[in-house]
């Protein structure tokens, strides 16, 4: 018996041995993933940088013939147009799924590398994809500065396994190029590529309630963003940075758009997969502190839940949920009709109705 003891104890011994090296290794701690992805806060208005002019005087001028032109069609598809929006999810929403990263880096050497230009492309066709369909202009590019500056917070996040918009010299492969894209981006934790960008634009989790992630994405004013994409690889989960302060721009002047407001899901038909739990109705500088909400579906009103009014993240935002699942497949087009009161826009109180058809875009 005492023989036998002994053994136990030597293998026990072995035992804890083993899982100190381990431990001490960082095997234990690479091979940890969340267990689902994470979505972390949107990220607030920024402090106004100062703008350098260049502008100068010129003592000349120069006369150029009136030409006259068509005018040219707006950058955004027509959603009353059943087979324009049935193409556009078609073309721009599956086109822009399943692209190879080719991602160079590594996490074991802080590597935040690049990922390939074809793979950025589908992550410009992903976010341009819902600005058309919610009437804004698209953006004009990824900024290669913010994408180096995402890159790297987008690494941060991976390798530490979690998501701050302020990370500190404690973090792993910390840069100050990470922390100050960790403060401009969007972060998701899990999740990279176009995925991520669905992911904003549904803006799940308990804590977004009023939608920031998604406001970003659908800022009017934004026309460059950047982004940072890391792959699960060695044990490392994956993560997304999308950097939506565009300094340049976001302070401009809001460019035209197909209606005044931009709401999500839109108004006209759109496809059920990227209609979310979550309905959201922007209008610049508006007060909805006392505005409501109705639905109604087939004539009946429909339940819903209106969010608390919550300012500071792209367009002044009203948000509700109705209480029914968009998941599943409609049998048949099915409309919509939302009506907005009590809007304050100017010191006067406004009201908006519009009618969203959602369809499947398999027929």
């Amino acid at each position: 018996m005492r023989k036998i003891l002994s053994k136990l104890s030597v293998y026990k011994a072995a035992l804890l041995c083993l899982v100190i090296t381990l431990l001490l290794t960082g095997w234990v701690a690479a091979s940890w993933e969340p267990e689902k992805p994470e979505l972390g806060e949107p990220p607030v208005w920024p402090e106004r940088q100062a703008v350098t002019s260049t502008s100068q005087e010129w003592d000349y001028f120069v006369y150029l013939p009136l030409v006259q032109r068509p005018p040219p069609p707006p950058p955004w598809v027509d959603t009353e147009n059943r087979e324009a929006s049935r193409s556009l999810y078609l073309e721009e929403y599956l086109g822009s799924a399943n692209t190879d990263s080719g991602w160079t880096g590594n996490h074991a050497t802080c590597g935040a590398g690049v990922t390939s230009e074809t793979f950025r492309a589908s992550m410009l066709r992903r976010i341009n994809y819902f600005r058309s369909m919610a009437g804004i202009p698209p953006l004009t590019g990824f900024n290669d500065t913010y994408n180096q500056k995402a890159q790297a917070a987008a690494l941060m996040m991976s390798v530490n396994r979690t998501l701050s918009h302020s990370p500190d010299e404690s973090w792993i492969c910390y840069t100050e190029d990470g922390r100050e894209g960790a403060g401009s981006s969007n972060l998701y934790l899990g999740v990279y590529g176009p995925t991520a960008i669905s992911g904003y634009v549904y803006d799940s989790g308990s804590g977004n309630y009023f939608v920031g992630h998604r406001r970003w994405i659908l800022y009017p004013q934004t026309q460059l963003m950047g982004t940072g994409d890391i792959p699960s690889r060695d044990g490392y989960p994956a993560s997304n940075a999308l950097w939506v302060f565009d300094h340049d721009n976001m302070w401009g002047p809001r460019p035209d758009t197909r209606e005044a407001f931009v709401a999500w899901p839109p108004s006209g038909y759109v496809p059920y997969q990227v209609v979310y739990p979550r309905w959201s109705f922007a209008y610049a500088g508006a007060d909805f502190s006392q505005a409501t909400v109705t639905m109604m579906r087939a004539g009946q009103s429909l339940a819903l839940q209106q969010n608390t009014v919550v300012n500071g993240y792209g367009e002044n935002t009203l948000v509700w949920e109705p209480q029914t699942s968009f998941s599943s497949a409609p049998a048949a087009d099915t409309h919509y009709q939302v009506t907005i009161s009590n809007v304050i826009i100017e010191t006067q109180p406004r009201s908006f109705t519009y009618t969203v058809i959602i369809f499947d875009p398999a027929y």
